[in-house]
């Protein structure tokens, strides 16, 4: 949702009035009879000839959709499609963007503060605050920084802060709230790793094993821009093998800014369309390679005892933007922060941007991997698809 948001005011401020109007003009022949609102949205954008972009639970309190339009503008259809309900659009880029309208004040709280290493005092760049059982949270920038804003609601609720490498927090909300700025202070954790941390009945690792795509030859390498894009390679569990993911790997190019920090995603297979589902790794998990990385990049999550699902799992990389651009783009203030104009030379890499980092690939067993779109939905390419390289070790259990 709060990619949502970004893309929405970036939308206000850059919308070329001439072009949207030529989008919500076109006149389109639609007939729709009991369909759930999000296929008739859908179905309605196809008829248009544009891409739509929506949250994921926008429709789930409208009734199924009953319009019937004959050469008809785009606006007109939109407008007695969304009559009965607090939802608005826009344009940008072609796009059709849907969200909800605001007309509910909820009072809002901001936490402002910064995270620190509780031996050394020195700043803990990427750390999250995360409202314990919820995807809601934030990533400080490069200086342990952040702004975290949340609702009445959600004063009650346990916000927990992590970082990898760091002991984690939990404090109630509220009690975040009592200075203007905090700081709030992690102890590292002793290097030392237990050999056995997942506690299984009878059981003991018997191996250790790679999966993925770990293929000696690299294709190329693709961009992931720092708005929430996201690229996951599917790893299967041919034979229901019990055991655990013990590192996560990612073949990173010396192209991108090996520097930035992603987002470091594991998921389950969803059964019905295949493609990634929930989230197997519940916390804000987000990772920064050092400066002179070039190929293999390791991820331990043994202290995560997360087990293999007998339908295999993804693991993804997830751009991210922590709100410190210029930082790395090595820029002035004079850049505003996530409105810089980008001209791609392919499909997959805008070389004008040098923040995000930059994945290879190879060409073997494309199958396997998956794209995260703007519209909120995994895809994958119909032609040329290509094997992004990430891999994963795991942990296999004697008793099965």
């Amino acid at each position: 949702m709060k990619i949502l948001i970004i893309i929405i005011s970036l939308c206000i401020g850059t919308i070329s009035i001439v072009a949207q109007n030529t989008v919500l003009e076109k006149r389109i022949t639609v007939v729709i009879k009991n369909m759930p609102m999000d296929k008739a949205v859908e179905k309605i954008a196809a008829e248009a000839g544009i891409h739509v972009s929506y949250s994921s639970d926008l429709f789930s309190d409208c009734d199924v959709a009953n319009i019937e339009a004959k050469d008809h503008m785009l606006l007109t259809v939109l407008n007695k499609l969304f009559e009965p309900y607090k939802i608005a659009y826009t344009v940008h880029a072609g796009q059709l963007i849907i969200y909800p309208k605001k007309t509910i004040i909820v009072k809002e709280y901001t936490i402002r503060g910064s995270f620190c290493n509780s031996d050394t005092h020195e700043p803990i760049s990427y750390a999250t605050l995360q409202i314990k059982g919820k995807p809601k949270g934030v990533i400080a920038d490069h200086e342990g920084y952040f702004e975290f804003t949340i609702s009445e609601l959600e004063l009650t609720d346990s916000l927990t802060a992590s970082c990898l490498g760091y002991e984690r927090r939990t404090f109630s909300s509220d009690s975040l709230l009592v200075k203007p700025e905090i700081i709030i202070s992690l102890k590292g954790k002793s290097l030392e790793i237990d050999p056995v941390t997942v506690e299984a009945v009878n059981s003991q690792i018997k191996k250790y094993k790679k999966a993925g795509n770990r293929s000696w030859f690299t294709t190329g390498s693709m961009y992931l821009d720092t708005h929430g894009q996201q690229v996951a390679l599917y790893i299967e569990n041919k034979k229901k093998e019990n055991g655990y993911i013990r590192t996560i790997s990612y073949h990173l190019s010396k192209n991108g800014n090996v520097e930035a920090p992603f987002r470091v995603r594991i998921l389950e297979q969803d059964i019905i369309s295949k493609a990634p589902g929930k989230d197997l790794l519940q916390e804000i998990l987000v990772v920064q390679p050092p400066q002179n990385t070039d190929g293999w990049y390791d991820v331990d999550l043994t202290e995560y005892n997360i087990s293999i699902p007998d339908n295999g799992f993804f693991v993804a990389i997830q751009g991210v933007f922590p709100n410190d651009y210029s930082y790395y783009a090595n820029d002035s203030g004079a850049i505003e922060r996530g409105k810089r104009n980008t001209k791609g030379n392919d499909d997959f890499s805008p070389k004008s941007i040098h923040y995000g980092q930059r994945i290879n690939y190879s060409g073997k067993g494309g199958s396997n991997t998956w794209h995260y779109s703007l519209s909120h939905q995994w895809f994958q390419m119909e032609k040329d698809n290509y094997s992004v390289k990430i891999s994963a070790e795991i942990g296999i259990y004697s008793d099965k």
